[in-house]
């Protein structure tokens, strides 16, 4: 998985595509179609977890956020680490996604762009980033 070849460069190229149109996709709907989008997410979570998941819609959005956020942290730093370059670039790059994401949503009826909402998914981004590190690091002392 951390080996630098081609075929695992081009994977993670693909990830890191898919995860941006995920993630600006959202970014585009309305206001209305995100709550939607939220509620139906909230409802699948209630199932599992219970109505009191329901009075957490706020808590959720901002979850989902930070979660897809981690996720392209995740492959950021993958691709990085396959290209040899350094940690910091796929960190800007992850910032860079979150500030797009943002100034999005300025454009688009029913939402706003929020700079609470960029540390939020650059929040993520560092996790992501993070825990494939330290996964990298356990990898190499076994």
């Amino acid at each position: 998985m951390f080996q630098k070849n081609t075929k695992n460069r081009r994977i993670s190229l693909v990830c890191i595509l898919v995860m941006l149109v995920f993630i600006w996709g959202n970014s585009s709907l309305s206001g209305e179609e995100s709550s939607e989008v939220s509620g139906f997410a909230a409802g699948l979570l209630s199932r599992i977890f219970g109505d009191a998941v329901l009075q957490a819609t706020f808590l959720i959005r901002k979850l989902g956020h930070f979660t897809e956020f981690a996720l392209l942290g995740w492959f950021l730093s993958w691709n990085g680490t396959l290209r040899g370059r350094p940690a910091v670039e796929a960190l800007l790059l992850g910032l860079l996604a979150a500030m797009t994401d943002e100034t999005i949503q300025l454009f688009v009826p029913g939402r706003a762009g929020m700079v609470q909402d960029v540390w939020i998914d650059f929040s993520g981004v560092l996790v992501g980033a993070g825990i494939l590190a330290l996964l990298r690091r356990r990898a190499k002392t076994d």
